[in-house]
């Protein structure tokens, strides 16, 4: 995985080693060409697909967060707590998920701890996956779906609001996740509040 390396040696989480950190990290005109990796690794990802970062389901998230740091260096965004509001084969369901993301990237690695739901945890549908940008979640999906990538999970629209992520099982238990670009903002920020609280 490629990351933008810097001089910097700062960390948020206590207990996990230092690492450098991303230049410029929101910056999408100072990206290489990742169409390169996600064509290597996935095959085309289809128009308007941008590959932001790959997620991992964990038992415990501290200790991946650990375990990570060591082997290659990563330092962490402040982990949150959230509960997601799901529709799963058609049930809706509630979900409560701790995750973080690299310091590094993109593309980013997620690491997400379920809490309680039986959605994303080993015990119910092991979501580890690669996560795409999509200007419109909705009609991505049809795309997916009428290709055979066919959705399992997605986030309960019934507000009324626009989609705003649906994850489809791929081969070799692998999943896509689709999300819209309005999350953009939040994890730039995050990232941002995490390295201000490390000064």
């Amino acid at each position: 995985m490629s990351t933008h390396r810097d001089d910097l040696g700062l960390t948020a989480e206590k207990g996990v080693r230092s690492a450098s950190l991303p230049r410029r990290c929101s910056d999408r005109a100072s990206r290489r060409p990742r169409w390169l990796v996600v064509t290597f690794l996935f095959g085309a990802p289809g128009k308007g697909l941008d590959l932001y970062h790959i997620g991992l389901t964990v038992p415990d998230l501290r200790a991946a967060m650990e375990q990570h740091a060591d082997a290659f260096g990563f330092g962490w965004a402040t982990v949150r707590e959230s509960t997601h509001a799901v529709v799963v084969d058609g049930e809706q369901r509630q979900a409560q998920i701790a995750v973080t993301y690299s310091l590094q990237g993109p593309p980013y690695l997620e690491l997400i701890e379920e809490r309680r739901g039986a959605v994303w945890g080993a015990d119910g549908l092991a979501l580890t996956h690669v996560g795409f940008w999509a200007e419109d979640v909705s009609a991505a999906m049809q795309a997916l779906d009428a290709s055979g990538v066919t959705v399992r999970v997605r986030a309960d629209a019934s507000d009324g609001r626009p989609l705003r992520y649906s994850y489809h099982r791929f081969g070799g238990g692998l999943w896509l996740e689709l999300v819209h670009p309005s999350f953009e903002a939040d994890l730039t920020g995050w990232i941002a509040k995490t390295l201000d609280q490390a000064d």
